[in-house]
């Protein structure tokens, strides 16, 4: 079969990257990674599959789904009949996903625990119901931390554990092999997956730092009509994740949302609240240095900041640049490593009478990259982060206005 004639029959295309739900402007939290260390995932080593007849599904219900899975049975099945030619397959459903968090972007994932959603693809076979054989998915790099890699359906049940493959020797490859006629793709109807890492413990060679990214997947199988074989491979721009002993789960405003603006020393112009979780008893987890933006309007000037910790009297000054203001953390200032920590900033205000309006908030707008530092610096106990996988503002501060 030539190949333009094979890419009529099978057309595999990506899901494209989507964002978080919407969250407030005053806060950023990451629920999963704490959901994941009270529910760790359910492991199937062998093709536990499902065949699904679903309507063509978009972003959102992806998203929908895994959200809903809280909510749905266990014992979800379903049948699918294509015409008079074939005869109807059923499904085997697989555990459920027990992490409801479907977003696509570059996050942190978890030494320990299973990752963020790593990628998601779209089969769709134009020309017969299509019996999936594998599923392979190949990382960009070698990944030490990586144990195996697990495909979900669009409904978020278990297809089964993609493990390293050592036929292909490079270290970076995963298969997941299915047993004939488990998994079948009606003709002409889209089927979604998506795909998690379990990540092994420090203890058992989890490594801090490394990156980690898809390359490709690949959908291989037969003609549910004519055993004819059908092999595609898809490379896109996967979202860079990144591994860490330790993560931050939560950044919030914990001042007013709304204050009146007041001239004078020593005022307070934003109060925020941390918290992470560790992957191993032995990790750190700590802020090194905070880069709040500030907004204001009207003739607002900031001078003498300081930064002070919960539980302690003990003030870190900070440095004003133009429309930022940095601020280094000593360990006492900024371990999370025990509990969350509150820090609140003060400086001195001084507010020109030109009788027009003024505002001041300051706010930590940066998320960052793994290419792109950001507001906040983290060390996880190996090493040094500036980036933390959030929408941006992460943080908003307290609205002052006068």
């Amino acid at each position: 079969m030539n190949p333009t004639t094979f890419r009529r029959l099978l057309s595999v295309t990506t899901v494209t990257a989507s964002l978080l739900s919407a969250v407030p402007a005053h806060a950023w939290t990451l629920r999963s990674i704490e959901q994941m260390r009270e529910n760790p995932p359910t492991l199937v080593r062998t093709g536990t599959t499902v065949t699904s007849n679903a309507p063509h599904p978009s972003r959102r219900a992806l998203r929908a789904a895994v959200a809903r899975r809280a909510r749905r049975s266990s014992s979800l099945s379903r049948s699918s009949s294509f015409s008079s030619r074939s005869s109807s397959v059923s499904s085997v459903s697989g555990a459920l996903d027990p992490d409801t968090d479907a977003s696509l972007r570059g996050r942190f994932a978890l030494l320990g625990t299973m990752s963020p959603i790593l990628g998601s693809v779209k089969v769709f076979n134009n020309a017969e119901p299509l019996m999936v054989t594998s599923i392979t998915v190949t990382l960009d790099t070698a990944v030490t931390s990586v144990d195996q890699l697990l495909v979900y359906d669009e409904h978020a049940r278990l297809l089964g554990s993609a493990q390293l493959d050592s036929t292909v020797g490079n270290g970076r490859t995963y298969t997941l092999n299915l047993k004939t006629r488990n998994l079948v793709i009606p003709q002409r109807e889209e089927y979604s997956f998506y795909v998690r890492a379990v990540l092994k413990n420090r203890t058992a060679g989890g490594v801090s730092a490394e990156l980690l990214v898809v390359d490709s997947i690949a959908v291989a199988g037969n003609g549910f009509w004519s055993n004819r074989s059908y092999n595609q491979s898809l490379t896109d721009d996967f979202n860079t994740h990144q591994i860490a002993r330790s993560v931050i789960t939560s950044v919030t405003n914990v001042g007013a949302m709304n204050e009146p603006l007041l001239s004078g020393t020593d005022r307070e112009i934003g109060k925020f609240r941390f918290a992470g979780v560790r992957g191993d008893g032995s990790a750190d987890l700590r802020l090194t240095e905070l880069h709040f933006t500030i907004s204001q309007t009207g003739n607002v000037s900031l001078s003498n900041a300081e930064i002070i910790a919960d539980g302690s009297s003990e003030r870190s000054s900070c440095t004003i640049s133009s429309s930022t203001i940095t601020c280094p953390l000593s360990a006492s200032f900024g371990s999370l490593a025990s509990s969350p920590r509150t820090l609140t900033l003060f400086a001195d205000v001084a507010i020109a009478n030109t009788g027009n309006r003024a505002s001041l908030q300051v706010s930590l707008n940066e998320p960052g990259t793994t290419t792109l530092g950001g507001s906040i610096e983290w060390n996880d106990g190996t090493t040094t982060f500036d980036w933390v996988g959030a929408d941006a503002p992460v943080v908003r501060g307290t609205y002052y206005s006068y």
